[in-house]
């Protein structure tokens, strides 16, 4: 079972329905953190459920992630985002309004690398292509031009939102922090909800004049055509990876990295193992008993002549050196193996019939007269 099956779902973890808004989602990820912070609930588990319940909130807080997980479930998102994606603009540390400081340092040992220093611009996140090669085409690597659309940071704004010549300002409502307070007392009690700011969306800020490219996002969708270096030799499920060509860093932030993961396709008579190439070479009784030469169809349409010696039994494999892929990380290439399969004929002429079974009769007087031989030396 994948690790993405054994996951539980993120709604059930929340203990909310698939309906549910941003701010209920909010509400619910708080009181479960609270009760199950490393530093307030001593249980042996709580480590464990803690980073169970961040990792969930993480991703339902994000609409492109949620929408995902909608979608395509743990799998989907596993398959775009890595775990360093998924938390990497959640600052855990102003979370709970500086409250737990301690919050920060927490999320920092159970997400070794997650934690950035104060004042650094969130980079944007990576993005997967699968790039689909033959195997000649991995075997000669090269540059090859993708296509993809990504967001990336408005030119007018330079990322900032506002129209040029303005600047986004501290939000008022909520003093840059992103979050309102309403206190009620009641019985005694004094009770603080904190929600996000409705007039700044919980950024702290707020563009009173929206530059009209971007219309205040800051970035663009546009498309791209990226040039890929694939090296002589890579494998299938390897990932290339090109920094700076992911998605567009918000607030600013420096962009992500594009992950490139190749897919080879199956050639139709040849076979990888590593840097080594197998082939199959039919061969007939009497060519396997006489030897004989067989071309066998190599890459690039390249036909290599293999010299099958006298007496070669079926399942032998032929050997020929630096005919195999280019080695990745060495010098040369791998070897091409030849599988020779001795093929019986199914449909004979009589005078096929009438050759065979004079070889036979020969065949039996010879294994005769050696076994006579041998019995008359014992």
């Amino acid at each position: 079972m994948s690790a993405a099956q054994q996951k539980r779902d993120y709604y059930e973890v929340l203990s909310t329905g698939r309906d549910a808004t941003a701010e209920q989602i909010k509400q619910a990820y708080r009181q479960l953190a609270l009760k199950w912070h490393p530093d307030r609930n001593r249980a042996p588990d709580a480590t464990d459920k803690f980073r169970e319940i961040a990792e969930a909130y993480a991703v339902l807080s994000d609409p492109a992630k949620r929408q995902a997980y909608d979608v395509t479930g743990h799998a989907g998102v596993s398959e775009r985002w890595s775990t360093e994606d998924i938390f990497r603009d959640f600052d855990f540390g102003d979370f709970f309004g500086g409250r737990f400081a301690d919050l920060g340092s927490i999320f920092g040992d159970l997400f070794p690398g997650r934690t950035r220093p104060s004042g650094v611009k969130p980079q944007g996140a990576a993005l997967r292509y699968d790039l689909r090669l033959t195997l000649d085409e991995a075997a000669r690597g090269g540059e090859r031009v993708i296509h993809i659309s990504r967001s990336d940071r408005c030119k007018s704004c330079a990322g900032s939102g506002a129209k040029p010549g303005t600047k986004p300002v501290t939000c008022t409502d909520c003093r840059g922090t992103g979050e309102r307070q309403e206190v009620r007392s009641a019985k005694s009690m004094r009770v603080i909800t904190l929600t996000t700011c409705a007039r700044c969306n919980g950024r702290g800020i707020f563009i009173e004049s929206p530059c009209a490219a971007c219309k205040g996002a800051g970035v663009e969708f546009l498309p791209h055509a990226i040039k890929v270096q694939v090296p002589p030799g890579v494998d299938h499920g390897m990932l290339l990876r090109l920094p700076g060509q992911g998605e567009a860093g918000t607030q600013g932030g420096s962009p992500g990295d594009l992950l490139v993961r190749i897919y080879i396709q199956s050639h139709p008579l040849l076979k990888r193992d590593g840097d080594d190439l197998y082939a199959a070479a039919p061969i007939a009784f009497p060519e396997a008993a006489l030897g004989t030469k067989v071309t066998i169809k190599y890459l690039g349409n390249e036909n290599v002549l293999v010299t099958v010696p006298p007496g070669t039994q079926s399942g032998t494999l032929l050997r020929l050196r630096g005919k195999g892929m280019p080695r990745l990380h060495g010098k040369g290439k791998g070897d091409l193996f030849v599988v020779v399969e001795v093929r019986t004929p199914t449909e004979l002429t009589a005078r096929q019939r009438e050759l065979l079974r004079e070889f036979a009769k020969l065949e039996s007087e010879r294994k005769k007269s050696g076994f006579a031989s041998w019995s008359g030396t014992a």
